[in-house]
């Protein structure tokens, strides 16, 4: 699927902005595009990855992905009068529902007795991504995945959610993130990195690693003389 962002501001022409213009060379500053292939045709694959650094553009690809289906708002849709035990999946059974805030990472027993708004934020979300592995909607979009959590319950999560995830089959979800260190532990079918523009996929033999996507510094010249072995 090809996907085309196009956005424009208006083209100040302020002092400071003419300044800008002129220094740096941005005279198209107002506008920003960037176009996308996705392999998000048919149903052989569950869990997409779209990582790139802020401001990329992931959010906006995200959007177009599923044109019915508008970001998943993991913050919304909870009753405070009710602690988070209650409110996510009240139809299915409770192992269920404790099974999926463990494998969010949100193991904290005293944490599922306290409604949503007593949570801390990086609770909170991990309290929306098990409500939603419960609720396991055909088609998913979530943004700013594991950027509020520490980064190794953000790489132990990642693991626990793509393996509960994948018991939902012939649901799909596409993940935003903005770190590259979560594609090792996640193993997505796919990964799409705005940076280069170019879409990783994972085959049944090979796992899908960080070092293909992150920045690598080769080891040559005077920088090998202060190795210590």
């Amino acid at each position: 699927m090809r996907i085309e962002v196009n956005h424009s501001s208006k083209n100040f022409s302020s002092f400071r902005a003419q300044k800008v213009k002129s220094l740096f060379n941005a005279e198209n500053g107002h506008e920003w595009k960037h176009t996308a292939e996705l392999p998000i045709e048919g149903q052989d694959w569950q869990i997409g990855l779209i990582v790139g650094s802020s401001g990329s553009g992931k959010t906006s690809i995200g959007k177009q992905i599923w044109p019915n289906e508008a970001i998943h708002d993991l913050y919304s849709g909870w009753d405070n009068n009710l602690p988070i035990v209650e409110n996510i999946a009240p139809e299915k059974p409770l192992n269920e529902v404790t099974g999926a805030l463990s494998a969010v990472g949100l193991g904290n027993v005293p944490a599922w007795l306290r409604p949503f708004g007593a949570l801390s934020n990086g609770e909170q979300y991990r309290a929306g991504l098990a409500r939603l592995i419960c609720d396991a909607p055909d088609k998913v979009v979530i943004d700013e995945f594991t950027s509020v959590v520490d980064r190794q319950i953000a790489q132990i999560g990642a693991a626990a959610f793509a393996k509960s995830w994948r018991r939902n089959t012939g649901k799909q979800i596409v993940l935003l993130s903005c770190h590259y260190d979560v594609v090792e532990w996640l193993q997505p079918d796919w990964v799409y990195d705005t940076r280069t523009g170019e879409v990783k996929k994972k085959s049944k033999n090979d796992r899908l690693l960080n070092s293909t996507f992150g920045r690598q510094t080769a080891l040559i010249g005077n920088i090998l003389k202060s190795i210590i072995i």
